[in-house]
């Protein structure tokens, strides 16, 4: 294990906080030391050390003599400019990691050296353990089933297999040859991942997760729960990132969402989805458009043919309407068996002018629907081929701001229907100008 320590400084006790002192030889003996060198080597005190040692070579054990041999003979002529780290060196049943630094100088106007000794044995053994714990860190983080990527403002500095593999990458090495990793958030969502990122590393967002969509390198588009966090990394600040490809229940997730808003059969909105959608028109008082829509004589369709052909001539006319509402930022429902409503908001000129013309755009969608059912070909049994019509109830142009008015607005588009239904059905019919007055009380 190599320890990565900064020791070709001259002042090298500005990186350590350990027991520093200064031993003085001359003919690979030692003439002077101060307390510190004293209690490094294991004595009292100075004066216990100087008698008992002559050489200095007394001071460390065998293996280590012709090193510092080497060294004096080398400082003495001045050929060393840097200092020396000596780990763990056997000293009174401990192990020393000693860093020193000589000088030459002279002593009685002969030739010694002066050398700055510093205990350094609490700073290797942090390192060590440090890089066990990076190690430690590393191996966890390459067995994680969960992708785990560091950056610095989306620049990747590690990652392991399982984010590789999550997100389609080649490889760990092309992740990490990448100047940023900004690419896998959808455009729309990159700005505030940039703002969020920048938050973190400030201090002011705190850690929590959330689930995001992702664009793969691959291609594919994937959903992960995510929690990012501030680490520190190699002495700057970085973002821990940790995903779990949840895909599947979002996926799951979503798919219920739609079966609770929409009706199994027809794919359309549900009843109390359509109450859900109408929310926002109430809220922003939104002049809209309804109509009503009743399959006629379908009883006997049923009873003629049977639930599965009337089920057919539902889904029929659920995607009729759908196909002429689609443009109109507007909803269809399954109002009640073989019944359909529909909202859509009035339409406007590019002047803001409402369009109120003799064929109002709710009655022009409406007839267009209502023809293009009646001309629908279907299939009974023995392949008898039959056709259906729709009645159609309209209300044009209602300003609903209170759930009493939304009701008002629903009530006089039945009464339209009915009116419809009463004139011989397979037909449109108008509220009258004036019908829905009572929609803005």
């Amino acid at each position: 294990m190599s320890i990565q320590l900064d020791l070709t400084t001259a002042t090298p006790r500005q990186n350590f906080d350990s027991a520093q002192g200064y031993i003085t030889l001359q003919d690979h003996r030692v003439i002077d030391v101060d307390e510190n060198i004293a209690k490094i080597f294991g004595y009292s005190c100075r004066e216990a050390l100087l008698n008992n040692v002559d050489f200095v070579y007394s001071l460390i054990p065998k293996d280590y003599h012709g090193s510092v041999r080497e060294r004096y003979l080398s400082a003495i002529k001045g050929q060393l400019g840097k200092g020396k780290l000596y780990k763990d060196i056997p000293v009174n049943n401990r192990l020393l990691s000693l860093f020193s630094l000589a000088q030459a100088v002279r002593v009685n106007d002969r030739p010694a050296l002066r050398v700055m000794i510093i205990d350094i044995t609490s700073v290797v053994a942090s390192e060590r353990k440090h890089q066990e714990k990076d190690r430690m860190y590393r191996t966890l983080l390459n067995s994680s089933k969960q992708g785990v990527l560091v950056h610095q403002n989306f620049k990747p500095l590690m990652v392991n297999q399982a984010w590789v593999e999550m997100q389609g990458a080649k490889s760990i090495e092309a992740v990490l040859a990448m100047d940023s990793i900004i690419s896998i958030i959808p455009p729309d969502s990159r700005i505030n991942a940039m703002r969020r990122s920048q938050s973190i590393l400030a201090g002011d967002t705190p850690s929590f997760s959330s689930v995001v969509e992702n664009q793969c390198f691959d291609g594919s588009k994937k959903h992960f729960n995510i929690y990012d966090n501030i680490i520190n990394w190699e002495g700057e600040k970085a973002i821990q990132v940790v995903i779990e490809d949840v895909s599947d229940k979002v996926i799951l997730e979503q798919e219920l969402l739609h079966r609770a808003l929409h009706d199994d059969l027809t794919q359309v909105f549900s009843r109390s989805a359509i109450y859900d959608w109408l929310k926002k028109p109430l809220k922003e008082q939104t002049e809209m458009s309804c109509l009503l829509l009743d399959i006629d004589d379908f009883k006997k369709i049923n009873d003629q043919f049977g639930h599965s052909v009337g089920d057919d001539v539902i889904r029929t006319l659920a995607n009729t309407i759908k196909k002429h509402v689609k443009a109109l930022n507007g909803v269809v429902g399954r109002w009640g068996g073989e019944e359909f409503i529909v909202f859509f908001p009035k339409n406007r000129t590019t002047h803001g002018t409402i369009l109120n013309t003799a064929y109002s755009q709710a009655k022009i969608v409406g007839q267009r629907i209502c023809e293009e059912f009646r001309t629908h070909q279907f299939l009974g049994f023995n392949r008898t081929k039959f056709q259906s019509s729709v009645s159609i109830g309209i209300t044009d142009s209602c300003i609903v701001r209170t759930n009493n008015s939304l009701d008002t607005l629903i009530r006089v588009t039945d009464d339209a229907l009915y009116r419809a239904k009463s004139n011989g059905k397979n037909r449109v019919s108008v509220n009258h100008e004036g019908a829905c007055v009572e929609c803005g009380s």
